[in-house]
């Protein structure tokens, strides 16, 4: 019999909005996806999917909210509303289903803060924009962010009614194998997984190995896998003459995915923005070393020495270095995978869930 971490009595009474969780393509569909393992039942509204332009977001959300307030009206049940956030458009629609849940049909509001730019796009508002973001934040009955540094940053800026902590989530499917050894004469398999884009640093990692090219001809393999700007990627692999070195596998899920994690001896990701990235609790959960910035939450799972390095956003230089000296002694790959899988328990369902169960709690009471 299946061990429901959110049980009937609690998880009837909470309808969760957010991305689309089923055929996900993001950390926060993953998360979402998770826990709708573990509510023994999941009450559920997507407000986002990929689209082809912004006109056929609106028409999806505009029926979505439509869903939303059925369920609303007809679920007497529902008391909790938990919105997965995040900047830009999120935010516009998750104020939209704020404004109802709260002052239309006085639910309680969970703010479940997952966007990695949320400071920029906090930042960079105007003031009206700036006026309408802390108006949310600081009305919905709870906050949750991901780290300690984030629950800083929303200290600093906003007057929260309550801040809560809650650890990203991952569920350990790896195999619980020893550390992966290389052997002496093996390439550095180094493994990217996420966004195709500057802001998760890929091109930084792609120039890093092209202008060391002599230096890693045989000696490092890149495996990359992602959505988003896949051509310019394929270009400038193209152009650079680097398909013998980095192989790139588009979008990954399932057992390809498994198999990349299984295969790879570290993971990298330079990112320039992060809350706490899921593609690094994964890898973390199948024992691989973490090469990463100190952005976000990231440099809470990643420990600079115990289970990674760390280096600061855009430094090639840096980041080539520590690729080199993971390459150099493959010891550090097996002592800091021991490390990684152990920290990743931290990240588990039966770790993470209780806590969310205990402010669901606190709110209904």
């Amino acid at each position: 019999m299946k061990n429901y971490l959110i049980p009937q009595s609690i998880a009837e009474r909470v309808l969760v909005v957010g991305p689309k969780h089923i055929n996900y393509e993001g950390g926060i569909g993953y998360l979402i996806n998770v826990y709708s393992r573990y509510f023994e039942a999941f009450k559920y509204v997507t407000t986002h999917r990929l689209a082809k332009n912004k006109a056929a977001l609106i028409v999806y959300f505009l029926g979505q909210y439509s869903e939303f307030l059925t369920k609303l009206t007809k679920d007497r049940q529902i008391k909790i509303v938990h919105m997965h956030a995040s900047s830009y458009g999120s935010f516009y629609r998750k104020l939209v289903l704020f404004l109802t849940s709260k002052y239309l049909f006085g639910q309680k509001v969970l703010y479940h803060m997952n966007g990695s730019e949320f400071a920029i796009f906090y930042e960079q508002s105007n003031p009206v924009q700036k006026r309408l973001i802390r108006f949310l934040v600081e009305n919905v009955d709870v906050v949750v962010c991901l780290s300690k540094s984030w629950a800083d940053f929303f200290r600093q800026h906003f007057r929260t009614k309550r801040l809560e902590v809650l650890h990203n989530i991952v569920e350990n499917k790896a195999p619980q194998t020893p550390a992966k050894h290389k052997k002496p004469d093996e390439p550095l398999k180094v493994l990217f997984l996420g966004a195709i884009g500057a802001r998760k640093g890929v091109f930084d990692l792609l120039d890093a190995i092209r202008q060391n090219r002599e230096q890693v001809q045989g000696r490092l393999q890149l495996v990359i896998g992602g959505n988003g700007e896949t051509e310019q990627l394929e270009h400038y692999l193209k152009e650079h003459q680097l398909e013998e070195i980095v192989s790139f596998e588009g979008w990954v899920t399932g057992d390809h995915k498994a198999r990349l994690l299984a295969d790879c001896h570290l993971f990298v990701l330079p990112s320039y923005s992060e809350g706490v990235p899921i593609a690094i609790l994964e890898a973390m959960s199948y024992g691989l070393p973490i090469l990463s910035t100190p952005v976000g939450g990231t440099a809470e799972v990643v420990l600079e020495g115990l289970n990674g390095y760390l280096v600061q956003p855009g430094d090639k230089v840096a980041l080539f270095d520590r690729l080199m000296k993971f390459q150099q002694d493959p010891t550090l790959l097996a002592q800091m995978g021991r490390a990684s899988r152990r920290i990743s328990q931290n990240y588990q369902p039966d770790a993470v869930l209780p806590q969310l169960l205990r402010i669901y709690e606190s709110i209904l009471r």
